[in-house]
C-alpha cells in the first residue's frame, strides 16, 4: 500500500511538471501578440576590429553594443531579427601605423536566429545566427559607408549567456578601408534563469529536446 501511494505522489508530480513545461512553452514571449519588451534582446561586449596595414592585420580595440528586435512570433527556437551591433573603440600609434585615430561602426542588420537565445523562451543550449545589412563606419577622421555581414553562435558559458560574433564590413569606394571584427558579448536579460528551468523540464518531458 505505501508502495502505491508513493507511486501515485510520483505520477501526480510528474504530470504537474509536464503540465507546467506545457504551460511554459504556451505561454512562450514569441507565442503572444507584439510586445516590444518581449521582443527586444541586447547584448554588451569588448572585442576587436582589424584593418590591413602593408597585409599585416591591425587591431583596433573596441566595446560593443548589440540590440536587436524580433520580428517573428510563435517559435522558441527560431526568430528573424532588425538590430545592430554598434562598435567604437580608439587606435593608438603602433609599429604598423603611427597614426591615432577614433573608430566607430553603425550597422543596420537582419539576421536569422536559431537555437539559443533566439527568443526568449528558447530551448537550446547551443545557438548560431546569420545575416547582413548596411553600416555607416567612421575611420581615421572620416566617415565611410557600405554592405556588412555578420555570424555566429550563442551558448551558455559557466553560468551566463554570452555571444560570439564576427562581422566584416566591404568598402565600396577605393579610399575606403575593408574591416572586419570579432566581438565576445554578454547576452543581458533576467530570463535566462527561467530559461535554464525550462531547458531542463524540456528534456525531461519532450524526449530530450
Amino acid at each position: 500500500m505505501k508502495i502505491n501511494k508513493i507511486l501515485l505522489t510520483v505520477v501526480l508530480i510528474w504530470m504537474g511538471s509536464a503540465a507546467e513545461a506545457q504551460k511554459r512553452q504556451q505561454i512562450g514571449s514569441m507565442k503572444t501578440p507584439f510586445v516590444f519588451s518581449q521582443q527586444f534582446k541586447h547584448a554588451v561586449g569588448l572585442g576587436a576590429t582589424f584593418y590591413n596595414v602593408a597585409g599585416t592585420p591591425e587591431p583596433v580595440y573596441h566595446i560593443a553594443y548589440s540590440p536587436n528586435l524580433a520580428l517573428t512570433k510563435g517559435f522558441s527556437d527560431f526568430s528573424v531579427s532588425v538590430g545592430s551591433h554598434i562598435t567604437g573603440g580608439y587606435h593608438l600609434s603602433s609599429g604598423n601605423d603611427d597614426s591615432a585615430f577614433v573608430y566607430a561602426d553603425l550597422p543596420l542588420l537582419l539576421e536569422f536566429n536559431i537555437g539559443h537565445n533566439a527568443s526568449k523562451d528558447f530551448y537550446s543550449d547551443l545557438g548560431g545566427f546569420f545575416g547582413g545589412g548596411y553600416s555607416y563606419n567612421y575611420f581615421r577622421g572620416s566617415w565611410q559607408q557600405g554592405p556588412e555581414m555578420s555570424l555566429g553562435m550563442r551558448t551558455f558559458i559557466f553560468g551566463p549567456s554570452f555571444t560570439i560574433r564576427y562581422t566584416r564590413f566591404f568598402a565600396i569606394r577605393e579610399q575606403d578601408i575593408t574591416t572586419q571584427a570579432i566581438t565576445i558579448s554578454l547576452n543581458l536579460g533576467n530570463y535566462f534563469e527561467q530559461v535554464k528551468k525550462n531547458n531542463k523540464i524540456s528534456r525531461f518531458t519532450n524526449g530530450g529536446r
